[in-house]
């Protein structure tokens, strides 16, 4: 008996689920290279479902034989989703593995992809590769490559492990239970659908994995330009649906993407949002002019001109969804009720305002602990005064770490004050004004210390405890288990001091009284009173040129 018999059992192991619309030429090319599979005919299916294309794809594709069960189904146009969603209803396999009709697969995609479901409940994702003649392409399919590449690499490196959030249909298999446990794809996203049904997986417990050798080759799909440009606008729409519908998820929010964009972009981003009317002509001459420096062989340049055109279209899609002023004014009346709430010492919620202060007066307490013991005016042991009310004031006016403290806690005042829409306010007061984003259900002890106030990335789960010391460009992530699979953010414990530019993500316990040196990337616990550091980098010698 085959692993794959043990583990699959008799029967139908895959479904191959295809959503195709107008493109009999490539379904065609595909049909016949999914004949030629390694696995054993008898152990797969083939599900075309045509989405109401202009020719009948069952009268078209009449003549295509294959070894294995083929059938092609055809509905009234209703978005890929609902095309493959009939599909995996339609299906008799345990796995689904789900392909966009204008991919190339070789012998081996199918086996590859069962190879990488070792244990129930899998998600995997196969990689795309662009088509050999990907200089041809248009420069938004170049753009596309480019950022589905780099995802590949990274999830293959284990550098970014894979999380429902990158879900793709373009090339993914999943357990059929699953998928049915779920519900499957929401109908009401005509986009990011995908992505959506993915936070949903991890939610359910699934496990996420890359199969690297279940590669399929994508070509350009001779959309136009001005396609590609709608279609970045309504991922924006979508993205903020999904955001709307998984509040509790931090990576389904389009705000998470602002930490890693170049700062020279955000101000044109922020444009997008600001007079999306605008901001659409600005996109049109941004393209434009990104085709112009392509035409002259200065590719890359015309690739970071699409990514920021990209960006102008998916913010204004953002705005557009979130609807503009009358919502915005909505959150920031509720702001300033929180507002009012404070000057008048928080009477409606007398255990939020004393946690608030005392919070606020517990971090000032320990920047005035760290600046003594490391400038050591103090003897050992001894405890440095608490601030006077003006000196208070002095260090909020003066120290930008602080300031970020100061402003989180008033966010965590009005989530607990129950003014969910101040605290939603107050995290983009945040964002924009010290290029951190924290989410205002991510719990920081009192007496935290944050030195120099900006590039923090917080998750809504991660805890930190009182002493911690967290310096700029400082990541706590949501990720999974690197062995269970388990989804989860970190754990701080107490004074631990976390370095500039370290990333840790996933369920981890850093212990307490740990030193995270500078630029290390974590995702396994590590023991109380550790050093953890980064690897030295390799310095040698510059050639020295000769000279004229």
């Amino acid at each position: 008996m085959s692993s794959f018999e043990a583990r699959f059992g008799p029967g139908i192991w895959v479904t191959v689920v295809i959503a195709t619309y107008n493109r009999a030429d490539s379904l065609r090319r595909l049909l016949g290279q999914l004949d030629t599979q390694t696995l054993d005919p008898d152990h797969y299916e083939i599900i075309a479902v045509d989405d109401g294309s202009k020719i009948d794809m069952r009268a078209e594709l009449a003549d295509v034989k294959t070894r294995c069960d083929l059938r092609i189904e055809r509905q009234e146009n209703a978005g890929a989703a609902a095309a493959r969603q009939r599909g995996v209803t339609l299906a008799r396999g345990k796995i689904i593995v789900v392909i966009d009709d204008d991919m190339q697969v070789g012998p081996k995609y199918l086996t590859s992809h069962l190879e990488t479901h070792t244990g129930p409940d899998m998600v995997v994702l196969g990689r795309l590769r662009p088509d050999a003649d990907l200089s041809g392409m248009p420069l938004y399919e170049r753009y596309y490559a480019r950022v589905m590449g780099r995802a590949g690499d990274a999830y293959a490196s284990g550098k970014v492990p894979v999380r429902g959030h990158n879900l793709y249909t373009g090339n993914v298999s999943f357990d059929r239970e699953l998928f049915v446990r779920v519900g499957g794809f929401d109908p009401v996203f005509r986009a990011l659908e995908d992505e959506e049904l993915g936070i949903r997986f991890e939610k359910a417990g699934a496990h996420f994995g890359f199969a690297d050798a279940a590669e399929s080759v994508h070509g350009s799909d001779r959309t136009s330009m001005e396609t590609w440009m709608n279609r970045a606008y309504r991922d924006g729409i979508y993205q903020t649906k999904v955001g709307k519908k998984h509040p509790d998820h931090r990576e389904s929010s389009p705000w998470r993407h602002l930490p890693n964009i170049n700062p020279l972009s955000r101000p044109f981003l922020a444009f997008g949002l600001a007079t999306p009317g605008a901001a659409s002509l600005l996109a049109k001459a941004a393209i434009h002019t990104a085709s112009a420096f392509d035409k002259v062989g200065l590719e890359p340049v015309a690739l970071a001109g699409a990514t920021l055109v990209y960006g102008i279209q998916f913010y204004r899609g953002v705005r557009s969804e979130t609807g503009g002023a009358m919502d915005v004014a909505r959150e920031y009346r509720e702001f300033k009720k929180g507002v009012t709430l404070l000057r008048s010492g928080a009477r409606g919620n007398g255990s939020a305002w004393k946690a608030l202060m005392e919070a606020i007066r517990e971090d000032n307490h320990m920047i005035r602990v760290y600046a003594e013991k490391y400038d050591y005016r103090l003897e050992e042991g001894a405890i440095p005064p608490d601030a006077t009310s003006k000196e208070l004031v002095s260090d909020a006016v003066r120290k930008i770490g602080y300031q970020l403290m100061i402003a989180y806690r008033v966010m965590r005042f009005m989530r607990d004050s129950g003014l969910m829409l101040g605290a939603q306010f107050m995290s983009r007061i945040i964002r924009h004004g010290f290029s951190s984003d924290i989410h205002w259900d991510a719990d920081l002890s009192p007496g935290i210390v944050v030195v120099h106030g900006f590039g923090l990335a917080i998750s809504y789960a991660a805890k930190i405890g009182h002493g911690a010391i967290l310096y700029q460009n400082v990541t706590l992530g949501y990720g999974l288990d690197p062995e269970t699979k388990a989804p989860g953010a970190p754990v701080i414990e107490k004074n631990v001091h976390i370095g500039v530019g370290a990333t840790l993500f996933g369920p981890i316990v850093v212990g307490e009284g740990t030193k995270i040196m500078a630029n290390c990337v974590i995702n396994r616990s590590v023991p109380p009173r550790s050093i953890v550091e980064a690897p030295v980098p390799h310095v040698v010698a510059r050639a020295v040129r000769p000279g004229p």
